[in-house]
């Protein structure tokens, strides 16, 4: 089918209405689970399937390995930074820009792209995390890898059941020399840590979607891609909060009945992945939108809550969030830019 969406005209292949279906039944079983046994950190458990089957269209053991080795890394570098290095903050910071620097940097290369990005994803999560002495670490641990292996089996199974009509082509692969590399991975890794280090200063533990907002848009990995990125990231969250809204003010006080809410989570998952995958621009409007309502529902809200404080909370935060952070993209990228060994400058 031929449909009208922001980036112009797009064909809805068959390929595309199964990813929709697979990222739709996916969030669903995550969620389900999560919920029955009542995990801590059950945004682990439903964000991470999510960005999965959303960022990569196929499984096969390459995808497997990249997606587990890193949040295994990732394990074993939180203990060591948060455990060890805590205690020097100037050292701890700079362990933690290399890291990210390293990781865009696999990101910007390409073929490493999903271990570079979960790896960013993970560090900037369970640093957040484990910066609050009420953290359980163990807990915090073993939860980040209990969710990589559910995921990568919910990816497998869903892949299995409901498999493509006809081969994926790979995406064309962009060529960029080592200025440009540079550029990009020094930029993304330098606005990631300062962002780190805010969240380290100041008392945001219910900003979570405000981290992956600001996080999420350096994917593009230079500045006007992270201005589109923002836009974009805003409009997801708006329709996203804005459903979620609607789904808890029908079921007000039947929000514990799962039979009731994983339709009406499944329709908002579904029509966001949708949107997705019609756009085929990576992190647009509907990968916001799935990743909004994933860790609002992984957080186990309940209608008990302000419910409409809850939904303009997150939307100001992520939009505060995002103009920080775009303005940190810019003085970054115009000093950059100032040397020629880190100069990337877009003509087209």
């Amino acid at each position: 089918a031929r449909v009208f969406t922001p980036h112009g005209n797009i064909v809805y292949t068959a390929n595309d209405f199964r990813q929709t279906l697979r990222i739709a039944f996916a969030g669903m079983i995550a969620l389900s689970i999560s919920t029955f046994y009542d995990v801590q950190y059950g945004v682990f458990f439903v964000v991470y399937p999510l960005m999965l089957l959303s960022l990569v269209p196929v499984f096969n053991r390459h995808v497997a390995r990249q997606f587990m080795f890193s949040a295994a890394v990732n394990c074993v570098e939180m203990v060591l930074i948060v455990g060890y290095l805590s205690q020097w903050p100037i050292v701890m910071t700079l362990v933690v820009f290399g890291l990210y620097v390293m990781r865009f940097r696999f990101m910007s290369q390409g073929p490493l792209f999903l271990l570079g990005s979960t790896g960013v994803v993970c560090q900037s999560t369970m640093l957040n995390f484990m910066s609050y002495p009420a953290s359980n670490w163990h807990t915090l641990l073993f939860s980040n890898m209990e969710a990589c292996v559910m995921a990568v089996a919910l990816s497998a199974l869903m892949n299995y059941l409901i498999p493509d009509v006809e081969p994926r082509k790979p995406p064309p692969r962009i060529e960029k020399d080592a200025a440009r590399v540079r550029h990009e991975s020094l930029l993304s890794g330098t606005v990631a840590t300062l962002i780190f280090v805010v969240f380290q200063i100041c008392d945001l533990s219910d900003s979570l979607s405000a981290l992956m907002a600001g996080i999420l848009i350096l994917f593009p990995m230079h500045y006007r891609g992270a201005v589109i990125s923002s836009v974009w990231r805003v409009a997801g969250v708006v329709l996203s909060c804005l459903y979620i809204l609607v789904v808890q003010l029908l079921i007000y006080d039947f929000s514990n009945h799962m039979v009731l809410m994983m339709p009406l989570i499944g329709l908002g998952l579904a029509f966001s992945a949708r949107l997705h995958v019609m756009e085929k621009v990576g992190a647009g409007v509907g990968f916001a939108s799935i990743t909004t309502i994933g860790i609002m529902f992984g957080q186990n809200l309940h209608p008990d809550q302000d419910l409409i404080f809850s939904d303009l909370y997150r939307i100001t935060s992520v939009t505060t969030s995002l103009i920080v952070t775009l303005t940190l993209v810019f003085l970054v990228h115009r000093i950059l830019n100032c040397f020629a060994p880190t100069r990337f400058v877009i003509t087209d």
